[in-house]
């Protein structure tokens, strides 16, 4: 018995020292590699965004830093008294690159005419998006749900509003050749509520908006009372008023977001495509094959198409 457990012994400790030194010839190899990975980084340096710019902003109204992802066209070097429309949007820390790459496509295609692409996001690197967005996104306070389950800021889309107003495109304005007649807001999720929100509570600083899968359902449906009520003052008692909502408005959804969801976006657009605004022109398109997040690019390339239609006519 003691000669088995010797050589049982003997075998475990070649065993052991086998592993042992495909341990040690394994890290030395990735030790190696981790070396010429270094070394081709300081050969190539890291994937750059060619056109892109980043500006750091404190806005006096929210109180918030904001950091401005500002993508150019590309003729805009080559082209010097040229001016562009604008493209801003929400939630530039996860979107601006899903954006800012669409243009060349579009460009290329003749599909929209260039333009710059101005992404909101925050200096703080610290902060988490997921958390901080829903202060600048979202028009009220609510009680319930995972934003109050978070604890999370919430009900600065007006001051929001106001901070893009007179303080972000005044900047874009006079730190880039900026066409100030021609201006977009996109957003997607609660991003497109507040594009929405931009459409109703500023008429006319937007001449496109571009809603992606916007969270209509926000505090029991804020966003129906809210065009309801805008309306209805517009309009009057007698009804012979005119509720002017100057802009171009592309709205989707993906199929195959929860039903729910679907149908709730479904019946704004109900609610948008029944209600006879003036100055207005709409477009609305169920994305097949997408959920939530899936959707998003397939939203802004054909609402970028969409809302920059006159100028890509005009230039035809």
């Amino acid at each position: 018995m003691m000669r088995t457990n010797h050589a049982l012994a003997g075998k475990l400790t070649a065993l052991m020292a086998i592993m042992i030194c495909a341990i040690v010839v394994s890290a030395s190899a990735q030790a190696a590699a981790g070396e010429e990975q270094e070394q081709n980084k300081a050969d190539y340096g890291h994937v750059v965004l060619e056109n892109t710019w980043t500006y750091p902003l404190h806005s006096e109204v929210t109180g918030r830093d904001y950091l401005l992802y500002v993508g150019y066209p590309d003729s805009y070097a080559s082209n010097p008294e040229r001016k562009y429309p604008v493209v801003y949007m929400t939630d530039g820390y996860w979107d601006f690159i899903k954006m800012n790459s669409l243009g060349t496509n579009l460009w290329t295609d003749k599909a929209a005419p260039e333009y710059i692409v101005v992404g909101i996001g925050y200096a703080d690197k610290s902060l988490r998006p997921e958390i901080e967005r829903a202060y600048e996104l979202s028009p009220t306070t609510v009680d319930y749900g995972i934003p109050s389950q978070f604890k999370m800021r919430m009900g600065g889309s007006d001051k929001f509003l106001q901070a893009i107003k007179t303080e972000i495109i005044p900047f874009v304005e006079t730190q880039t050749r900026a066409d100030p007649s021609y201006r977009v807001m996109a957003g997607s999720s609660l991003g497109g509520l507040f594009s929405l929100f931009c459409m109703y509570e500023e008429p006319g600083l937007f001449q496109g908006i571009i809603a992606a899968s916007p969270t209509v359902s926000w505090d029991h449906f804020w966003l129906f009372n809210r065009a309801s009520e805008l309306r209805m003052k517009a309009v009057g008692d007698d009804m012979s008023g005119r509720f002017s909502v100057p802009c171009r408005l592309f709205m989707s959804v993906g199929n195959e977001e929860p039903p729910f969801y679907v149908g709730e976006i479904k019946a704004f657009d109900q609610i948008i495509s029944c209600s006879g605004y003036d100055d207005f022109s709409y477009k609305f398109r169920i994305i097949d094959g997408f959920g939530h997040r899936g959707s998003v690019a397939e939203a802004y390339g054909r609402g970028l198409r969409y809302v920059l239609e006159p100028l890509n006519v005009a230039a035809r």
